[in-house]
């Protein structure tokens, strides 16, 4: 195979010798029928023996019917019906391989080989007196014209050397079935020209028409059961050889054999004197050959012509793909149906860190040096050529440059026939995308655990404050109870010191009951502050009587309908956790009082072993949705904070006029268990 300059690739010259062997290889397509032929031949040759043999034991009235076939003698039909079969078990062989058709095929050559050797010797014992030749009915049964002995012989040595090829390249048996052809020839003429002597050939017994017929026959038959043999393959191939053979070798024979029957006919009716006969054969065949040979020179000529007008079209292609693929960096490769590589750019061999003669027909394994990459690529080929659809495939491959990665386009290769030839690929190096892309996805991971570690700081740092807030309040709470609260004892128990010194006057009766009455609101408020800021309890007498306690308080406050269930169970779910669902159950009520309307409320406190619900319905004009998803309304927010802090989460469903419904679920972590807050 030729190569160009920088010795890398195939060069224009390799892409044309590849279309020569496709061209080539094309012509073999009819191989296959030729073989089929030689075995329906083979079959017909063996049913004409049979049937020969079976008219022996027929009445005379079919014998006269079947006169054409009892001239056939049965040693004749036995011989037939071994060659035809060895022929036919040849042609099996040829096909499916097996060694016993093989065997017994060569037996049968053996068995008619000395047969016809016998029939021979028999015949020249005749023909030098050494039997009693008195005509033809004194003949043995066994006796058959030596030409027919002699065909048998010639078959038999065909068939055992079938497919047994000299150092040239050429076959003997070829060379003995044109052998045979030729001899059977011998008698077809004389019974063409009615010439005895052709017919007898100096033996008692004639050969019979459909014996010179069947040897005929059979010795096409022998050529066209191995098609692809020197000589057949030269009339079977499309190139301009056997295609001249075929259209030539037909017209002159049919030809001359016309004119020759003519001349015959007019030298028989005394038209032509027979002195002329050979110079105006002579004459004539020269024409015939002159005129057939002119023609196919001219129509070879015109289509050398054309030929050549598609080599220089496929040149300038091929030229114009070379330079493409040449030119460009990314990897272009075609790959037969066996997965070999047999077109590869300099890009390709380049990454593969080849030559062209080092990747040509070599296999995945061969080129890459990782055998599971290689496994990979020939599988990814297969299913490509099996759907007979393009892929597009990222494959890392280990190459002698490094770790790359490409992305291929992958489309199957359709011959002339519709049929997948093989697979074409198109790679673009992208490792360095394949890099970027990884880096960034590594610095989103880091990304991710910043905000990871910042948001679990934010945490520590909003239940801190949550701490500190709630300590704060607690210690108002007990600054409330103990200064406040001992203060306005003390000054109650001093207004009623006052009350008494105070004269029976109608005036200051009034001014008593209104200060009586400030001064018991002035405790209340005083206790609600206290409650608000720090529930007592909550820390006394845990979390199920701090939720009834202020569903009692928003009762009387605002006389809003407030029903509880709870778990019969006492809640134990740390104290931290304790005052977050408190303090969520405040701000849900409170919104309850500013904005819902509500003229009723449930309130559902739900624990198990791993979570804690806790549920506020109400039946008043519902949440807006746009207040629902605002992120700035603080309460809502403030309760989705509290519950992502103790990593739960707040469900909130709401119709318009039809109330609303929130539900907070916090998982009870072990690290907020009462034992180790």
């Amino acid at each position: 195979m030729q190569k160009n300059q920088d010795g890398l690739r195939p060069s224009s010259a390799d892409i044309q010798n590849s279309a020569s062997v496709e061209y080539f290889a094309a012509s073999h397509a009819n191989y296959s029928g030729m073989v089929t032929l030689a075995m329906g031949l083979s079959m017909a040759v063996i049913l004409l023996g049979i049937v020969v043999l079976l008219t022996g034991f027929l009445g005379e009235e079919y014998r006269r019917l079947l006169s054409g076939l009892l001239a056939v003698r049965e040693l004749t039909a036995g011989g037939f019906i071994v060659g035809a079969l060895a022929l036919y078990l040849n042609c099996m062989n040829s096909a499916v391989r097996r060694p016993l058709l093989r065997r017994i095929a060569v037996g049968l050559a053996v068995l008619l080989l000395v047969g016809g050797l016998a029939s021979l010797a028999h015949g020249v014992m005749y023909a030098l007196g050494w039997l009693p030749l008195e005509g033809a009915d004194t003949i043995s049964p066994l006796a058959i014209p030596p030409l027919l002995s002699l065909g048998f012989v010639l078959m038999a040595t065909a068939l055992l050397l079938h497919d047994w090829r000299l150092l040239g390249g050429y076959y003997p048996a070829e060379y003995l079935a044109f052998a045979l052809i030729a001899l059977s020839a011998i008698p077809l003429v004389g019974y063409l020209y009615d010439v005895s002597q052709f017919i007898y050939l100096d033996f008692p017994l004639p050969v019979s028409l459909l014996s010179a017929l069947v040897f005929a026959l059979l010795g096409a038959a022998l050529l066209m059961a191995r098609p692809a043999h020197a000589l057949m393959a030269v009339i079977m191939r499309i190139a301009p050889g056997g295609q001249m053979l075929r259209h030539l070798l037909p017209q002159t024979l049919f030809l001359l054999l016309a004119f020759s029957l003519l001349l015959n006919w007019g030298m028989t009716h005394g038209w032509i004197v027979p002195e002329l006969v050979l110079p105006t054969l002579t004459l004539i065949n020269g024409a015939i050959v002159l005129f057939i040979f002119w023609g196919s020179a001219s129509r070879l000529d015109s289509e050398y012509g054309e030929r050549t007008r598609n080599a220089q079209k496929l040149a300038e292609t091929s030229a114009l793909l070379n330079a493409v693929s040449e030119s460009t960096s990314d990897p272009i490769f075609v790959k037969n149906r066996q997965g070999l590589m047999i077109f590869a750019n300099p890009a390709t061999l380049h990454k593969l860190g080849k030559t062209w003669e080092e990747a040509m027909y070599r296999s995945s394994r061969e080129l890459f040096l990782v055998q599971e990459e290689a496994d990979t690529v020939d599988r990814d080929d297969r299913r490509v050529m099996a759907s007979g659809k393009p892929e597009k495939l990222e494959q890392t491959l280990h190459l002698p440059e490094g770790v790359v990665t490409f992305q291929t386009a992958k489309v199957p290769w359709f011959g002339k026939d519709g049929s997948v030839q093989g697979v074409i690929g198109i790679s673009t190096d992208i490792t360095e995308r394949k890099q970027a892309e990884d880096e960034l996805r590594q610095r989103e991971s880091q990304l991710e655990k910043t905000v990871i570690q910042r948001t679990a700081l934010l945490r520590e740092l909003t239940n801190h404050l949550e701490t500190v807030r709630e300590e704060e309040k607690r210690a108002i709470a007990r600054e409330l109870h103990d200064n406040m609260g001992a203060s306005l004892t003390a000054l109650s128990m001093h207004l009623e010191g006052v009350y008494q010194i105070l004269p029976p006057d109608e005036k200051w009766a009034d001014r008593k009951t209104r200060m009586q009455g400030l001064m018991k609101s002035l405790v209340a408020t005083t206790r609600r502050i206290q409650t608000e800021l720090r529930p007592n309890t909550l820390d006394l007498f845990g979390l199920k009587a701090a939720i009834s306690e202020q569903l009692d308080e928003l009762h009387e406050r605002t006389g809003i309908a407030c029903h509880a269930s709870l778990p019969d169970e006492d809640v134990d779910v740390g104290h931290e956790m304790e005052i977050a669902i408190y303090r969520m159950l405040q701000e849900m009520l409170n919104n309850v009082t500013k904005h819902a309307k509500a003229s009723k409320v449930d309130v559902i406190l739900d624990i198990d072993e791993d979570h804690v619900a806790l549920t506020v319905r109400d039946d008043g004009v519902g949440i807006p949705e746009e207040r629902r998803d605002n992120h700035k309304t603080y309460g809502l927010r403030g309760l989705r904070e509290r519950a992502t802090f103790f990593g739960g989460e707040v469900d909130i469903r709401s119709t318009p006029g039809k109330g609303a419904f929130i539900s907070i679920s916090l998982p009870i972590r072990p690290e907020l268990a009462p034992s180790e807050a």
